[in-house]
């Protein structure tokens, strides 16, 4: 039997994160009494959810990694993570160029990495697998190190300019993977689900 929450828990929360994005954005440092009046709560509704600042800025950054990689199941899909850091482009910005909240950037790449084994369990081949796990750190260092100086820039063109400009310097990696069940390593670049035209 699935438990449904009320709408005053999400809201709670909902308001709670997003003013907690807003404060990271500037510092880690901020306090309970700051968030409180960000989000226009009490100190009772903050502790209610949460036990102390390191267990919200947990919860976010939770929160924000489910959000880069819903559309991500078996695959990675460049547009939608990139869609996403460009939803909220200032909070990224200050992410990957200004080292806010640098425990997101940890947390994503601990469940990437976890999907990418996850991806190749059943792979037989260790030299095949340490090449795989090899190219896919290269690729995903390009991938962020791209997302970063695009939003340095100030989004200079599009998230779909940005993905095909990231196909085509990642053309053929990763291709061994291309006959395995779960593709998710596979990170050719997509459009909605489509692929991007070369």
């Amino acid at each position: 039997m699935t438990k449904t929450i009320d709408a005053r828990i999400l809201r709670s929360r909902f308001v709670m994160r997003q003013a907690a994005m807003a404060l990271l954005a500037e510092s880690d440092r901020f306090s309970i009494s700051e968030l409180l009046a960000s989000a226009h709560v009490t100190r009772g509704t903050f502790y209610r959810h949460y036990s102390n600042k390191a267990d919200l800025i947990h919860d976010v950054n939770g929160y924000l990694v489910a959000q880069l990689l819903k559309h991500n199941n078996e695959r990675f899909v460049c547009y939608g993570v990139i869609q996403q850091i460009a939803d909220q482009a200032e909070f990224y910005h200050e992410v990957f160029n200004h080292k806010k909240n640098t425990s997101l950037l940890f947390e994503l790449m601990i469940e990437l990495r976890r999907r990418r084994d996850e991806a190749l369990k059943n792979l037989r081949s260790s030299a095949l697998k340490t090449r795989i796990i090899f190219q896919w750190e290269m690729m995903v260092a390009a991938f962020f190190a791209a997302i970063s100086l695009w939003l340095e820039e100030g989004m200079p063109f599009s998230a779909a300019d940005l993905v095909m400009s990231l196909n085509h310097c990642g053309k053929g990696p990763l291709v061994a993977l291309r006959n395995q069940r779960k593709p998710f390593l596979i990170l050719r670049s997509t459009l909605n689900g489509q692929k991007v035209a070369k």
